[in-house]
């Protein structure tokens, strides 16, 4: 394995917001790109505060005590801890409505990210509609996508860029990814259930595949970092051993240049064997 953030990297407030040459190259050669600084707090914080309110109605729905000014990340993650283990499920449904959050929307659109989209794909661009903000739960299992590519679960463009933006301090220890860089030049590899340590509803790439990557990097970001990786980057999660939720703006671009794409009309495949996976519940 190499070091931390052996990455692409591109570091806003020093270099500004447009990739050179060798970035470009480099992103191409690796299929992942490290961006330090994108977000500034003020971006991070309406996502807080939306998530606070809505974890005031759900506490007030439910008979808690209602917390409306406790809107830091750490307060989030001890209030849903809270409410999770007075009432099973509600995480779901956070989750769920956190979906159609304008703060997931303006994030999803801020123009220096649409930059930097536009020139690692096109300037025609499409976005997944799902906004999601991942909720990694200390020590648990069920809900981490193992060694996978995001293609198996989404289609679309192979050159299709997910985001990934922390809204706290990441690491291997809360559930950090872990990347195989170069691994996307590749065709896509078929997934399916395989033990990879973890018991997990998700569907994965075979252990002898993951094995045979040559350049894994795991990595470390701070709030306000993005990871923009391609959709056949093979990548996997660790679990998140800390005491508080990990928490992450997770979406998804697509080229509307892409021929193929384009050709079949900008739908996708049916993808069953996937929805299926995902939405299996842990017994």
């Amino acid at each position: 394995m190499l070091p931390v953030n052996q990455l692409c990297t591109l570091d806003c407030p020093q270099d500004g917001y447009v990739l050179s040459d060798q970035q470009l190259e480099q992103y191409a050669a690796e299929g992942v790109l490290l961006v330090k600084q994108l977000f500034a707090p003020a971006d991070l914080q309406p996502m807080c505060t939306e998530l606070s309110g809505r974890l005031s109605l759900l506490e007030q729905h439910f008979g808690l005590e209602v917390q409306e000014d406790a809107s830091q990340i750490s307060q989030i993650s001890d209030r849903l801890q809270q409410l999770e283990q007075r009432c099973p499920g509600a995480q779901s449904i956070l989750y769920d409505v956190m979906n159609a959050a304008p703060s997931l929307h303006a994030s999803g659109t801020h123009p220096k990210l649409m930059s930097l989209l536009q020139q690692l794909l096109s300037p025609e661009i499409s976005i997944h509609d799902r906004y999601i903000i991942l909720m990694s739960m200390p020590d648990a299992e069920w809900h981490l996508a193992s060694w996978h590519q995001d293609w198996y679960y989404n289609e679309g463009p192979w050159s299709t860029i997910t985001l990934y933006a922390p809204l706290q301090n990441t690491d291997h220890r809360n559930g950090s990814l872990t990347f195989a860089l170069g691994e996307h030049l590749k065709p896509p590899v078929p997934h399916d259930e395989h033990d990879h340590g973890i018991r997990t509803k998700w569907h994965s790439l075979p252990p002898d595949v993951v094995q045979g990557f040559d350049r894994v990097v795991p990595t470390a970001l701070e709030a306000g970092d993005v990871l923009l990786f391609h959709s056949l980057t093979p990548h996997t999660p660790s679990k998140n051993q800390s005491e508080h939720i990990r928490f992450v703006l997770n979406l998804r671009y697509r080229d509307l240049r892409d021929p193929q794409f384009l050709k079949d009309g900008w739908r996708i495949k049916e993808i069953t064997h996937a929805r299926k996976a995902m939405q299996r519940t842990a017994s």
